[in-house]
């Protein structure tokens, strides 16, 4: 009966280690401190102790597979020294002062000895022996070569030591044949216990260290860590439930199960289950959900059946081979997660390209079917929106009085059950003629750069039919419009290049959606994106010029450019190198299309003077400076004559009203000439006068601005006279 025992483990334990990962050592929280009083081994164990007031077990783990091995052999020595109690009693004996707990080694036990002591159906004995003493699984071919044989050993041997030390947690007997536990008994509570563990095996073959440590006996009570945690159910098909519950320091654990609430009760699993990490394989095998359950959970499958209520316990032992109580679990029932009977769409019927009647069957119908929902979709394979309310569950015909504003597509029949399960048939088109159009393109938008490329996009259309878009322009907004893609095209922009050596200032846009029938949209709204502007302005012509010995007059005619935003004049003599602005002429101070013209009055000089002009356009293009004229100025006599002027703002402060008066009588003819100077600008001619004229209003001004006027009387044959004293007004 050991061998057939032997035998089933092996069995559970090739395939069980798929689900169950051993950690050495599980119980590794209750690992006592140790001492080393020898040098430093490559190889260590781990050594663990528990009191229960009148008792101590230590239990001790080596690392190593081959350790173990070789150490079950030669066993293992372990001494306590000596309370004080104890040598008073015997004080004859007070130079030993350690006392041996086993009068012989602590070792395992042999096959015979295990047949011996223990029942041929201990399970966990069983268990031990097949990890000891169990054949070899693996027999090597001369041909697997040596690397290859070394691997395989190791693996085997690794197997075997997590099978020991499975069966030691699992009993103190199975603890106890295989040589890695002892139990100091006959201990006083409270009382601080001295120990040595040291391994027997001559240092030549391995060397392990000696270790010391003290147990204070203080009988062991389970804290929340120590017991089953809450047992909880994720149901992950509609016959099957994850029972699971969280990972602590407990080791192994057996599931029941009652159906009949608590009254009796059915052991799920014969051998512990035992917590693992999960891998890839676990989550290709049982999938995301579980496999996330799993990483901080210990589990179990079970399948259960419809409309019955379940209780589980769990109980656990340690690494002592101490059971922690049961845990039992609220109760638990099967959600029904079973489809209804999946329903055929027979046929699907158009009339009149408007509705369409629609027919399915089941083979047969389920008790809780809560009935059908017709669904629809533009593709076969969805997604699908509803096209009919819920309809009763003898319902096995529809008439779709809206089809013919679904469009082309296709019809699905979904069943229903009262546990919101579905099932549904296979696709089927409606062969509706598509010839309702798409809406216009939304939200058309687009720039040109600075390269001539412009960049076009619109938003998409809410039709789901809709395969793409045409684009067209123009370069008048009453030109008729030309498609510029050569075929439809389903991005939601669109690149274009212009040239830009044009005067045109915008280019023209729309965009037309089309479906899958080739019906077209309306055009989009029309969108005017502005041309970047890198033609210079047209130059201003001299017309004319007339010259006094004191002041010269040039006409010019205006730039044939509608874009002009200013006509610059300039002036500087020949000994200069700057040109310098003496005025600034906007546009709406002309009359349109008409010549304008500058009358200037320099200085006297012996040096010619040179005139130019220069246009500027909205885009800060200029004309360049053109129309360039030399004039030489020698001067005129000036003759002191009484001048007065007056300045004043009228009602409503926009122009000022200019009073002079002069005081010069001659048969020849004169005239005066009104000087005005804006803020730090050079001052102009801006208007003359007659003989007997005094006054004179100028509304060409701007809020904010310092204006300065003064005059000047001409007096014919090369005089003149000084200037007037300034006169300044401010506008607001």
């Amino acid at each position: 009966m050991m061998k057939k025992n032997i035998q089933f483990f092996s069995i559970y334990i090739l395939l069980g280690f798929v689900f169950f990962l051993f950690t050495m050592p599980s119980a590794i929280a209750q690992e006592v401190e140790t001492e080393d009083d020898s040098p430093q081994s490559l190889y260590q164990y781990t050594v663990m102790a528990r009191s229960y007031g009148d008792s101590i077990v230590i239990r001790w783990l080596p690392h190593d597979a081959g350790v173990w091995r070789v150490a079950s052999n030669y066993g293992w020595r372990v001494s306590r020294l000596k309370t004080e109690e104890e040598l008073d009693a015997n004080p004859s004996d007070s130079s030993n002062l350690d006392i041996f707990l086993t009068p012989n080694p602590v070792r395992a036990l042999t096959l015979d000895e295990m047949k011996e002591r223990y029942d041929s159906t201990h399970f966990y004995v069983g268990v031990a022996a097949q990890a000891l003493y169990g054949e070899s699984y693996y027999n090597p071919r001369e041909s697997d070569g040596f690397e290859n044989y070394v691997f395989r050993k190791d693996q085997e041997q690794t197997q075997r030591q997590m099978m020991a030390y499975i069966a030691a947690e699992g009993h103190t007997d199975a603890a106890d044949a295989l040589g890695l536990r002892i139990v100091d008994k006959n201990l006083k509570k409270g009382e601080i216990y001295s120990y040595t563990i040291e391994s027997l095996i001559p240092p030549e073959i391995i060397q392990l260290p000696t270790k010391i440590f003290d147990v204070e006996n203080i009988p062991f009570e389970r804290t929340a860590e120590d017991l089953v945690p809450e047992i909880q159910f994720y149901q992950n098909s509609p016959y099957t439930v994850l029972v699971y519950w969280g990972k602590g320091k407990l080791s192994g654990y057996f599931v029941e199960r009652s159906d009949d609430n608590g009254k009796s009760w059915k052991a799920l699993n014969d051998a512990p289950i035992f917590a693992y990490d999960p891998d890839e394989g676990t989550y290709e095998v049982f999938g995301q959900t579980i496999g996330e359950i799993l990483e901080g959970n210990v589990g179990t499958f079970d399948s259960l059946e419809l409309n019955k209520k379940y209780l589980y316990r769990v109980k656990a032992f340690d690494a002592f081979g101490d059971y922690a109580p049961y845990q039992q679990s609220e109760p638990f029932e099967m959600a029904d997660l079973i489809p209804p009977c999946t329903p055929v769409l027979d046929f699907v019927i158009p009339e009149d390209n408007k509705i369409c009647y629609l027919e399915w069957y089941m083979d047969y119908q389920d008790e809780d079917l809560k009935g059908f929902v017709v669904t629809f979709a533009d593709e076969p394979e969805g997604p699908w929106t509803e096209a009919s309310d819920l309809l009763p569950p003898k319902t096995r015909k529809w008439t779709d009085k809206n089809a013919h504003d679904r469009g082309r597509g296709f019809y699905r029949v979904f069943a229903v059950d009262k546990s919101n399960n579905v099932s549904y048939s296979l696709s089927q088109s409606n062969n509706i003629e598509d010839d309702v159009d798409p809406s216009a393109p939304k939200n058309l938008g687009g720039v040109v750069d600075t390269a001539g490329v412009v960049y076009l996009q619109w938003d998409k259309n809410p039709e789901k039919d809709v395969i793409g878009y045409r684009v067209y322009f123009a370069n008048q907004l009453d030109h008729d419009f030309i498609q510029k893609t050569s075929q439809c095209r389903e991005d939601l922009f669109f690149w274009d290049t212009l040239s830009l050596h044009t005067l045109t200032k915008y280019i023209y846009y729309y965009v037309v959606a089309e479906d899958y029938s080739h019906n077209m949209s309306d055009p989009s709204d029309t969108l005017a994106i502005p041309v970047p502007d890198i033609v210079p302005p047209g130059v201003a012509l001299l017309q004319d010029y007339t010259q006094t010995d004191e002041s010269v007059t040039f006409t010019w005619l205006q730039s044939v450019s509608d874009d002009v935003v200013a006509y610059v004049v300039y002036r500087k003599k020949d000994n200069e190198k700057q040109w310098k602005a003496i005025r600034v002429i906007y546009p709406d101070e002309l009359e349109p299309e008409a010549p304008f013209f500058l009358t200037d009055f320099p200085e006297p000089s012996a040096v010619n003077y040179n005139y130019c002009i220069e246009v500027f356009d909205n885009s800060r293009l200029s004309s360049g400076k053109t129309g360039q004229t030399t004039v030489r100025f020698r001067g005129a006599s000036v003759i002191e004559i009484p001048l007065t002027l007056k300045a004043s703002l009228n009602k409503d402060k926009k122009c000022a009203v200019l009073n002079f008066t002069y005081e010069y009588n001659s048969r020849n003819d004169y005239y005066g000439v009104i000087f005005k100077q804006v803020g730090d600008d050079p001052p102009y001619a801006c208007a003359s006068f007659k003989r007997g004229e005094t006054t004179y209003t100028d509304c060409d001004l701007k809020a904010g601005e310092e204006v300065t006027y003064y005059i000047r009387m001409y007096l014919g044959k090369g005089k003149r006279s000084q200037p007037s004293a300034s006169v300044t007004v401010s506008p607001k």
